[in-house]
């Protein structure tokens, strides 16, 4: 054939798939049916297109043949859409010359009857033969790529990915909701399974974040949320919503602040008694510097009380008049630690009943700087004549958590051998329903010899009597267990920041609200957007050892796909508008999910920031005068597309 009969043809390639896609489909009577269009295709079947050795046949191919467009039917384009497109570029032809057709899922994996299925992929073909004529060739550029890498989140796997990022030379802006470092387990005493203290652990990370040699590629936004976030992988642009603390770096710590103010608020890190509105969170918190809680400060709320400001021995440390910061963080990748925490309430079998903890509340009573020193007591300030401890009260129940949360079992285990280890006479008895506790020995399994009660569910139990002589029943079995004060491990629920990331950072949830990795086995800690990262409980509940790694894994992959150096391409499949054919109605601005869309106040059009645009199309569908076209996605393309597909 002469190069003038090439000219202007479509190079289509059939793929056999090692027989997946040609044991439901007849290439053979495809072609046959497809050989008079008007676009004369330009057949090869190929029985494994995307093999390596293949990939170079066909580009040989091409280059030999010059063919005017290229349909490859094969298989999901979301898996080798850039493996064609490379194809391509090896013979010389633009990539964006080339329509993929899947007829590997679409067709043959859905479709039993073949006579139905090449049917089926004739009609799919005929479309991508009538789109591809309207392919026009799109020149990519590219674009330095941000480096600095934003983790949300300050407990041990976002503490961690910052330091591993910030080993690796990079900069890290460390966003955290709250006033002080470490998250939940800063809190915890001592740690499961050797009883190692927890704060111990994690003040040498929280001491390199503050001051150490890797402080200075750290950047720490203590009392921040991200409010907005722009742009994609490599450009990213966070809005940070900063509330003031009201005390600055000048403070020593000496706490007179603390002393001197009137105001009082419940303590929620101890879970009883009172903080003064002045104060640090807890003993041991870092940064060792107090903040003020605007709703119970006198002043804040509109009085004239400066206490704190009189008390305090450096002029300047405290400034009640400091305003909320909005803040503009640029970054090339996100890593998420939000977390998570115990769930709020308590089962039915157990509302309303006095000396009644959280695990939560166990784990401060049990701590040497909580509410009574270490000393075990009931709500009421007396000695606990017995203490049972309920696992699963809440997990593994479908009216409250249908999942099992995991941490628990191991929890509930610490506090067995810790109350036997301050009080060795009291009775201590846990009721498990299922037991989660992989790789621990017998003596880890049992506290001085104590064998667990099994119930069957939540309306397996019920609890007698009052004070000392309570008694839970389990029902099944008739078993009773003394149960003075009553410990329930209650579910593990996202953090209290994890919904709005979610919804921020657009990466989606799983159905028991945790932020949803790309795959739960192969990808844990990618989201499903590119360039933003999932480390810790925030992914699902874990341990103080799946932070630690997960926090290191997410740093890495950041670091692999975040190279210095190595410019970010940017696809020409981009909304653009015509200024000409603008209204200026502004319905495309609100409904673009990555802000590329700016309103041009003098022009009086919209404009579209072709770094920031990911090619969703949305303001495309949403423009009522037509005025924004989807490069590569033209409503054009999809209306020849569809004519082919129903001729």
């Amino acid at each position: 054939m002469s190069a003038n009969d090439r000219a202007g043809r479509t190079a289509t390639i059939l793929c056999n798939c090692s027989g997946i896609i040609s044991g439901q489909i007849a290439w053979d009577q495809v072609q046959d049916h497809l050989a008079e269009h008007p676009s004369r295709p330009l057949f090869r079947v190929d029985d494994l297109a995307c093999g390596q050795d293949n990939l170079e046949a066909l580009a040989e191919w091409l280059r030999a043949e010059q063919p005017a467009r290229v349909v490859v039917a094969a298989c999901s384009p979301r898996e080798h859409l850039e493996t064609f497109r490379g194809m391509m570029r090896k013979a010389g032809l633009n990539p964006y010359l080339l329509q993929m057709v899947n007829v590997r899922e679409q067709v043959s994996w859905v479709t039993p009857d073949p006579a139905e299925a090449t049917e089926k992929a004739e009609r799919l073909v005929r479309g991508a033969l009538e789109r591809v004529q309207l392919h026009t060739p799109l020149a990519e550029r590219s674009v330095p790529v941000q480096t600095r890498v934003a983790v949300i989140g300050a407990g041990p796997a976002g503490m961690q990915a910052a330091l591993t990022l910030a080993r690796a030379g990079r900069e890290v802006v460390l966003i955290e909701r709250e006033s002080f470092l470490g998250g939940l387990p800063v809190r915890f005493e001592e740690l499961f399974p050797h009883l190692e203290c927890g704060p111990c652990l994690l003040e040498p990370l929280m001491g390199d974040i503050l001051h150490g040699a890797l402080s200075e590629r750290i950047r720490l936004l203590d009392l921040s949320e991200v409010a907005q976030v722009k742009g994609a992988f490599g450009n990213y642009i966070l809005s940070v919503q900063r509330r003031p603390r009201y005390v600055t770096e000048q403070c020593i710590g000496c706490m007179e602040c603390s002393a001197a103010c009137p105001g009082r608020r419940p303590d929620p890190w101890n879970t009883r008694g009172e903080l003064a509105a002045i104060q640090v969170p807890f003993s041991g918190a870092l940064p060792s510097i107090p903040h003020i809680d605007a709703a119970s400060c006198l002043h804040l709320q509109g009085g004239t009380c400066d206490a704190c400001v009189q008390a305090c021995p450096v002029e300047g440390a405290i400034t009640l008049d400091q305003a909320p910061e909005r803040l503009e963080v640029e970054v090339g990748a996100i890593i998420l630690a939000t977390g998570a925490l115990e769930k709020e309430g308590v089962p039915a079998a157990f509302a309303g009943l006095p000396d009644t903890l959280s695990a939560y509340a166990m784990e401060r009573l049990l701590a040497s700087n909580g509410p009574t020193e270490g000393r075990i007591e009931t709500p009421e300030g007396r000695p606990p004549a017995s203490v049972a401890i309920v696992q699963c009260a809440g997990s593994l129940d479908p009216a409250e958590a249908a999942y099992c949360s995991g941490t628990c079992c191991q929890a509930a285990l610490k506090y067995e051998h810790m109350l036997h280890q301050k009080e060795p006479a009291l009775p201590v008895t846990r009721l498990v329903r299922e037991q989660v506790a992989p790789g621990l020995d017998a003596a880890h399994l049992a506290a001085h010899g104590s064998v667990p009660v099994r119930y069957a569910g939540p309306s397996d139990l019920s609890v007698e009597g009052a004070g000392d002589s309570r008694l839970i029943r389990v029902t099944s079995t008739g078993a009773t267990v003394p149960a003075e004060l009553i410990v329930l491990c209650r579910p593990i629920v996202p953090g209290a920041g994890t919904p709005a990331a979610a919804h921020t950072f657009e990466v989606g949830t799983t159905p028991e609200g945790f932020l949803a990795p790309r795959h739960g086995l192969s990808a844990p800690c990618t989201s499903l957007r590119m360039g933003i990262y999932l480390a810790g409980s925030a992914r699902g509940p874990g341990d103080l050892r799946e932070a630690f790694a997960s926090g290191t894994a997410a740093a890495g992959l950041a670091l692999s796909d975040l190279v210095e150096g190595r410019d970010l391409a940017i696809s020409p499949e981009r909304a653009e508008v015509r200024e000409t054919d603008c209204s200026g109605c502004q319905t495309c601005l609100p409904v673009c999910p990555y802000s590329a869309l700016t309103w041009d106040a003098d022009l009086r059009v919209a404009r579209v920031a072709d770094l920031l645009c990911m090619s969703c199309g949305t303001c495309v569908a949403a423009c009522p005068s037509g005025a924004i076209t989807g490069h590569g996605f033209t409503r054009d393309m999809l209306r020849h597309e569809l004519e082919g597909v129903l001729a």
